[in-house]
This record gives C-alpha cells, sequence and structure tokens, in this order.
C-alpha cells in the first residue's frame, strides 16, 4: 500500500541557508531592506502618486548594543499581507510580490526570503506596519530559531501615518560588517545598493540628517538621463566607477526597457580580461561584475545599465542566462555599434588607438563594423606605419603578405618595382584586408606570395648562361644539403646583391629540423619520425643580382668554383642571418668553415 508522506522542514536551518549561504555579498541584506520599503512606497504611489517616497535609516546605540532601523512611507501591510509575505517561503514560484488589487511588475523582489537575510546581524527582526489600506497596525516579530509573532497594536490612526518600520538588534561580533559598527560605512553600503532609487533615502548622523541619493536617482531616469549634460554624465561616472572618463555615448536596446551610459576605457584592457558591466534592476543595484549583458567585443566600454526586463536569480545579484538576456545583450551591442559612429573622429581616432587590437579583432569578424572603422585603421608598409586612408589615396592596387617573414623576404624587390605592399603578418591583418575586397570595389587588394615576386627578376642573357651555368651547377650539388639553390637574376636595386626567398613549406621543415638539433634523444626521436613522414618541402632559392657589382665582379674574378662557393655560401649565411633565421647546425659549421677559408684566401 502506497502512503503520502509530507516533507518536514528545519526552518531554522532554511534561514540559515537563505541568510548565510544564498548571497556572495555580506551587506545584502541593505538591499533587501530597500527593496521592501522601495517596493511599499511604489504601492503607495499607485494610490497617492503625489507621494513623495522617503526612506529613512539610522544606526543607534553603544558598541555591542546597536540597532538598526530603517523606516519608509509605503503602503505598508495587512495583518493578511504578513502572514503572506512573512510567514510563507517561497509561496510563488516565480517569487512575485504582489499587493491586493495591484501588479507585480514594478516590484523589485519578494518580502519572505529578502527579510531573512537580516538574520546574517541579527537573532531577532521586529517590523511594524501601519497599512494604508485598514490604517491597522500589526507588528511581527521574527526569531533566528525559525519562530514568530504576530500582533496588532492599538495606536491612534488619525497620527500614525502608514509605512513600515524595521528594527534589528545588532548581535554583537560583527567584524566583517562595519556597516553595523559606523555610520559611515552605512552610508557607503545604502548608496552601492540605493543610488538610483527614487526614492529619496534620508540617513541619520550625529543629530542631523543627509540625503545620499538626491543627486544620483536622476540618472535612473531614462528622458532625464538623456537631457542630462556632458560634464553632469562625465562626473556621475567617476563617481560611481571611479574613472574620469573622457568619452561616452547613451544606448538603450529596442524595447527601451534596459537603457544606460557607455563610457569609453581610456586605457587599454586585454581582449580576455572579464567585463563588468554595473546594472540596476528596477533601479536597485544588482551587480557591478555583470559579464552577460553585452556581447564579448564590448571590452572596450564600461557601462552602467538600467532594466527591468532581466529576470534575476534567486539570490538577485546576477541574471538568468535565458533568451531574453541573449536578445537584450544582442541589442545593446548594436547600439554601441551605432554609438561609435556618433563620435567626434577626434574621439573615434582616439578610442581606435587605445584599443587598437580588439578593435581590429571585431572588424576581422564584422564587416559592418569594419565598413565604419577601416579608414583608421593603420597599417606597415614599406614606409613604416600608414593610415589605410592615406594609402588608399595612392593606389588602387595593393599587396600584402600572409606573414612577417614573407614581406622581409619581399620587402626590396616590392620597394624598386613600386609595389604598395602591406605586412599582413600582424593579428588579424590578413582577414581584414581580405574583407576589405567585398567592402571597397574600386580598390583591389592582393595576397602576394613570396614566390609570385620573383617575376620582377629578370634571366641571364643566352652569353650569360652559357658561361655561369656550369659554375652554378656545381654549387648547387654542393648547397643540395641545405636544401637551398642559388640562380642569377638581373633585378633592382642594383645596390642589393642577393635575396632569398622559401616558401612557408621549407620554413617550418628548417624548424622541425632545429628543433630535433636542440630537443633531448626522447623527443629528437619522436620529431625525427615527423619529419620522415612529411612530404620533401621545396628548395629556398637564394637569388644573386647580376647587376650587383659584388655579384658582378665575384663571376668575372676568373676565381675557381671552389673558391666561388665559399663567398657564396657566406652570402647565404649572411641572407639568413638578416633574414633573422636562426641557424641549424650545418650552417654554423659552414660559416665558420668559409670563415677560415676566406683567411687563407688573403
Amino acid at each position: 500500500m502506497d502512503y503520502s508522506h509530507r516533507f518536514q522542514v528545519n526552518l531554522a536551518g532554511m534561514i540559515d541557508i537563505l541568510s548565510n549561504h544564498l548571497y556572495d555579498e555580506k551587506d545584502v541584506y541593505i538591499r533587501e531592506l530597500l527593496q521592501n520599503a522601495t517596493d511599499a512606497i511604489r504601492a503607495r504611489k499607485k494610490l497617492e502618486p503625489s507621494i513623495e517616497g522617503k526612506i529613512h535609516v539610522s544606526l543607534s546605540g553603544k558598541a555591542d548594543e546597536k540597532t538598526l532601523i530603517l523606516e519608509d512611507n509605503g503602503i505598508g501591510l495587512t495583518e493578511e499581507e504578513v502572514h503572506a509575505f512573512l510567514a510563507t517561503i517561497a509561496n510563488s514560484s516565480k517569487g512575485e510580490k504582489k499587493f491586493e488589487g495591484q501588479e507585480a511588475n514594478d516590484f523589485i523582489g519578494r518580502f519572505g526570503i529578502g527579510l531573512l537575510s537580516c538574520f546574517i546581524v541579527s537573532d531577532e527582526i521586529v517590523m511594524i506596519s501601519t497599512s494604508k489600506k485598514n490604517n491597522e497596525t500589526t507588528e511581527w516579530r521574527g526569531k533566528a530559531d525559525g519562530t514568530y509573532s504576530v500582533r496588532k497594536l492599538e495606536t491612534e490612526t488619525e497620527t500614525r501615518e502608514p509605512g513600515t518600520q524595521v528594527y534589528l538588534r545588532l548581535r554583537a561580533g560583527l567584524e566583517d560588517h562595519p556597516e553595523c559598527e559606523e555610520t559611515e560605512y552605512l552610508i557607503n553600503t545604502l548608496k552601492k545598493y540605493g543610488s538610483s532609487l527614487e526614492s529619496t533615502i534620508i540617513i541619520e548622523k550625529d543629530g542631523y540628517e543627509k540625503r545620499i541619493n538626491e543627486w544620483t536617482k536622476q540618472f535612473s531616469d531614462k528622458a532625464t538621463l538623456f537631457s542630462l549634460s556632458r560634464e553632469q554624465i562625465i562626473r556621475y561616472g567617476e563617481h560611481l566607477l571611479g574613472t574620469r572618463f573622457e568619452d561616452y555615448f547613451l544606448i538603450e536596446n529596442t524595447s527601451g526597457r534596459t537603457f544606460g551610459i557607455a563610457y569609453m576605457i581610456p586605457y587599454t584592457v586585454q581582449m580576455n580580461a572579464v567585463r563588468k558591466q554595473t546594472v540596476f534592476l528596477n533601479n536597485m543595484f544588482v551587480t557591478s561584475e555583470a559579464n552577460n549583458v553585452l556581447p564579448d567585443w564590448a571590452f572596450f566600454a564600461e557601462c552602467v545599465l538600467w532594466t527591468d526586463e532581466l529576470q534575476p536569480v534567486a539570490s538577485r545579484e546576477s541574471f538568468y542566462k535565458n533568451e531574453r538576456l541573449t536578445t537584450v545583450a544582442t541589442e545593446l551591442g548594436a547600439a554601441l555599434k551605432k554609438g561609435i559612429e556618433t563620435l567626434p573622429e577626434k574621439a573615434l581616432t582616439k578610442l581606435l588607438m587605445t584599443h587598437y587590437l580588439g578593435f581590429k579583432a571585431l572588424a576581422s569578424e564584422d564587416a559592418p563594423f569594419l565598413q565604419l572603422i577601416y579608414p583608421y585603421l593603420t597599417f606597415r608598409t614599406l614606409n613604416g606605419e600608414e593610415k589605410l586612408a592615406d594609402i588608399l589615396k595612392e593606389e588602387t592596387t595593393i599587396y600584402y603578405t600572409f606573414s612577417v617573414d614573407d614581406f622581409r623576404q619581399m620587402s626590396d624587390i616590392a620597394r624598386s618595382s613600386g609595389m604598395t605592399l602591406i605586412n599582413g603578418g600582424y593579428s588579424y591583418d590578413t582577414p581584414i584586408l581580405a574583407q576589405l575586397n567585398h567592402l571597397l570595389a574600386e580598390t583591389n587588394f592582393v595576397l602576394i606570395q613570396p614566390e609570385e615576386i620573383t617575376d620582377k627578376l629578370f634571366p641571364m642573357t643566352l652569353e650569360e648562361e652559357a658561361a655561369y651555368q656550369p659554375i652554378l651547377r656545381e654549387m648547387n650539388e654542393m648547397m643540395a644539403e641545405f636544401d637551398a639553390d642559388v640562380t642569377i637574376k638581373h633585378f633592382e636595386p642594383q645596390s642589393l646583391p642577393i635575396i632569398f626567398i622559401h616558401s612557408t613549406a621549407t620554413q617550418a621543415t628548417r624548424e622541425l629540423e632545429r628543433a630535433v638539433e636542440e630537443t633531448s634523444s626522447v623527443f629528437s626521436d619522436i620529431l625525427e619520425s615527423i619529419q620522415k613522414e612529411q612530404a620533401p618541402a621545396p628548395l629556398a632559392h637564394l637569388y644573386l643580382n647580376l647587376d650587383n657589382e659584388l655579384i658582378k665582379r665575384l663571376f668575372t674574378s676568373g676565381k675557381t668554383v671552389d673558391e666561388l662557393s665559399v663567398i657564396v655560401n657566406v652570402l647565404y649565411i649572411q641572407a639568413l642571418l638578416l633574414g633573422h633565421y636562426p641557424l641549424k647546425r650545418k650552417e654554423m659549421e659552414l660559416m665558420n668553415q668559409n670563415m677560415l677559408r676566406i683567411l687563407e684566401m688573403l
């Protein structure tokens, strides 16, 4: 026979979990108190639109006997609402708060779990609430052991205003909670959570009252925010985020329910750095470390956002990763791009230079963004760093290389030929230049390999070939050991005696051979087996310039092939060193041997 059993709930244990383990922030109970007060005021405003919401906070008493008091002039709670909101945990599957006859959309959170967080700092919570609906005053006392009591208080209804007071008798030994010890720390905590709340937060200190969000709350109103001066918004960024920003723009998503300020970070940040954005939900501070409300590429912006459409997790310290969050992040990303377009050219250029690598990464994958910023991108050319807009003024056909090494091999010949050559070997340059072919119809960007530039080299005459080919044949037999061959050509500039051209595959083979030489026997055996499995790489080519005075004199000097090869070998080693290629062991030996031979020939 089946029996049904009821779950046994340890309420004291539940309270411990909710108050000590649900939240990351130790001072989150302050947020929960502010949330409850704000929701109550919003509920009253629906009945009395002209009411000015106020939240009054005070910290009184001597050391180890302090009491934190928070009171509001909100709608208050009836006895039935006290039981519904404070005595039943997780009453709604959606965690909504709904006052009788009112919708829940305008409210921040729920009473039950939030108020229980106060047990973080107190063993007893006392709440006295006067309801606007029936003018009755109800006292609720909750204890950390999971018990509570409710009673009606006899008051003079004509003199007691609607609202709620919460009293926390703070326990001793709260060293981790400076806001419970010093009013200044309490003020900072109230500013953190309540700076954007529309109700005025007043704290009592040394017999005086101080309004702590009077200036900052205006930024949470979209209409007001979009009408504020530049200096006010810059000042707000410095106040809230601790940085003096120079540029910003305002953003909002399609629905207009998520909006804010995108401050341009004035210093270089790593692209893989954690994105941290500050977000307020229904004007209540949620987090300053949101990393999923903007696209990953938005590394250059530090944003302050206000929203009423994202769904918070149970602790209300972040947001559920759902379809709505994805949509909002995408729409804010589009707003960021549009905002960049509105920046003055000087500000855009400065922003680009500050976050150059990140902007290139974004442009390499996003054609519309590339269309926006390509004139401001700089590339390494034969003339040094040049802005693309300036390069495009001069040429309609622009060549670019795949790697820095390819650029180095071709630069001398390209310069003498009058080519416009871009070094595409730096991060994201090659994909950007390839994309520009589709964006700029009047300009042709051509990826060129070192082997292709050899059409700029002119062959020997028949007489020269008859004279020098036998010598070259013998030289190349000796150079075969080094996977290279020697060829004589005519080319410009005449001052250049040699050029060294090799393919990517040839360079990869060189690196593998060097790795075999430099690693331990175990790893060298593995590398050698890999080396044997690879297809033979094409030969590297050493081109000698017969128009160069040194090469011309060398081959007309009447020297023997053995003597000529000494000079050619030295030129080969020189070409490797000029190309920044580390020498293999046998090339080091070749250099030393030929230097000795030169000494003997002198």
